[in-house]
């Protein structure tokens, strides 16, 4: 089950230590993807995001983790699920359980042979998925006047797909 998502005058509190997170993982370590150094500190959870880290943090809920590490969720900000030559499905399987949480996908290959169909299915697959699928609109198609392809795709074929939670842009609550 999905946290829900708490307002932002809780998630304050709850970062500035003014209220019991509504969970803390106690002990662990936190790997900075960035500068590769390994963080010492609580991490405070409010709902479904983290409030705060590498300080000490009181929780409504606490898990012991001392002895982990912690690594954020891996994100792939551009790819063609289609050239893997597997569905989102099973793509989801194979990388969420290795860190990949998101992954933004362009389904141009799909586009070229069925047109917006192609677009509409993988925005469809994203809301069965654990991972969270980003679905671009691929915005040339076919990619050149050179290219035969099944489809053509013009700026007024994407307005209907527009705005489907799956779009690129962060899920906010």
């Amino acid at each position: 089950m999905t946290p829900t998502p708490q307002p932002l005058e809780t998630r304050i509190a709850q970062a500035h230590g003014r209220e019991k997170a509504d969970l803390v993982l106690k002990g662990g370590r936190v790997f900075d993807l960035v500068t590769g150094i390994l963080l010492e500190g609580d991490v405070a959870i409010c709902g479904d995001r983290i409030v705060g880290t590498c300080a000490s943090y009181e929780g409504k809920r606490e898990i012991d983790v001392s002895g982990l590490i912690l690594v954020p969720g891996f994100i792939d900000t551009h790819l063609h699920v289609e050239s893997s030559l597997v569905t989102p499905h099973e793509f989801d399987r194979c990388v969420t359980p290795r860190g990949v949480t998101t992954a933004i996908c362009d389904p141009h290959e799909l586009a070229n042979v069925i047109g917006t169909d192609g677009i509409r299915w993988f925005q469809n697959a994203s809301e069965h998925l654990l991972m969270d699928l980003r679905v671009q609109l691929s915005s040339c198609v076919p990619s050149t006047d050179m290219e035969t392809s099944g489809a053509r795709i013009e700026a007024g074929d994407l307005k209907p797909l527009m705005g489907h939670p799956s779009e690129s842009g962060w899920r906010s609550s």
